[in-house]
């Protein structure tokens, strides 16, 4: 027996329209029985398009009744936890092929771990799985020194053995997929470059400066990386790694009616906080050692076509290491230690031990 407790309102709509033809028909059936006259037959085709009954009163007031009911028990089972489960919300984004994980967080709070998150994103879903990623991926833009506890190098775990040169199979699977794939990782690269570290330039907050080095340290990171395994080409890397040093550095203003253009240097010429305390920030997060690892890994990668040779370094770039040069004395940093070198090498976490003594041997 069906109970009304399960029908809907429009079932007990019909319900009540179907009950009051019975009621008409049996009145119709008793005046035939009683010999009262006969009953009017309507043609057929009045019957095809029965007429509209208007509701009385008391039908009225039935089927306010019934729906009231309906809607009670509804509500009942709901309370009840016996309501049927609503269908999930449709998003206005697109679903994230990386998921919600912890590695994904990172990469999106600070940059650490992208070419391994890449490397799990392309083994799983392939190249045009990665590009899609890619392309919709963007390191946060923060200046409120919350980045890395605000101290850089404070984190490191080297992974070691790394090889950047070794291709994971899904790689291997997408030769031909490889000029698509370098355009992605330009892009994101330039983007990030646009919308991450020149705003920071503009900005000139020393609070940003954990985010801009991480940023700048997951973008030279992924360009060197997949430059060793075939994907990119020298000369639009080193491009690259000479924009994010000169965004970095900058140049000094000559005239009293120019500004100083840079991050470090915009940062130095506000005035906002005296040079020993901007110092002190520097130490902190080893500027001096992010910027010459920097500037030694654009060297190394213009010395050889793949960045795998790090012996012809030192004569790569004369003109940029000057300027690295005069910007330091400018600025009051010093020269950086083979120690500072390497601690912001292993930030990288793309050497292997073998190779960060190696790129470091003539340093110290």
């Amino acid at each position: 027996m069906v109970l009304l407790r399960n029908l809907t309102v429009e079932q007990l709509r019909k319900l009540l329209a179907i009950r009051e033809q019975i009621e008409a028909l049996q009145g119709q059936l008793d005046l035939i029985v009683a010999g009262s006259g006969e009953v009017p037959i309507p043609f057929a085709e009045e019957a095809s398009v029965p007429a509209k009954r208007k509701l009385s009163a008391a039908h009225r007031r039935k089927l306010v009744k019934a729906l009231a009911k309906a809607r009670k028990m509804r509500w009942a089972r709901v309370k009840g936890g016996q309501a049927p489960p609503k269908p999930a919300k449709k998003r206005g984004r697109r679903r994230n092929p990386a998921g919600n994980s912890e590695r994904e967080t990172e990469v999106r709070e600070t940059g650490r771990g992208l070419v391994e998150h890449l490397d799990e994103i392309g083994g799983h879903g392939g190249h045009a799985q990665l590009i899609e990623y890619l392309t919709g991926l963007r390191i946060r833009y923060a200046d409120d020194g919350r980045a890395r506890g605000g101290c850089h190098g404070s984190q490191v775990n080297i992974r070691d053995p790394f090889h950047p040169d070794t291709m994971p199979d899904w790689l291997k699977l997408s030769r031909d997929q490889f000029p698509a794939l370098g355009e992605a990782i330009y892009r994101f690269a330039d983007r990030h470059r646009d919308r991450v570290l020149r705003r920071h330039e503009r900005q000139a907050n020393i609070a940003g400066l954990s985010n801009f080095m991480d940023v700048m340290v997951a973008t030279s990171r992924l360009l060197f990386v997949y430059l060793r395994r075939g994907v990119l080409t020298q000369p639009q890397v080193v491009a690259r790694m000479r924009d994010y040093l000169n965004i970095f550095t900058g140049v000094f203003a000559r005239y009293s009616d120019e500004e100083a253009s840079g991050y470090l240097a915009r940062v130095y010429s506000n005035g906002n906080g005296n040079p020993e305390q901007l110092k002190e920030v520097f130490e902190e997060h080893n500027v001096s050692g992010h910027l010459r690892a920097l500037l030694l890994v654009a060297q190394v990668v213009r010395g050889s076509a793949d960045g795998s040779d790090a012996s012809t370094a030192g004569s790569q770039l004369p003109m940029l290491v000057d300027q690295i040069n005069a910007f330091e004395n400018r600025l009051g940093l010093g020269g950086a230690t083979g120690a500072q070198i390497g601690r912001a090498l292993e930030d990288y976490e793309m050497l292997t031990q073998q190779e960060l003594a190696l790129w470091t041997n003539d340093l110290k």
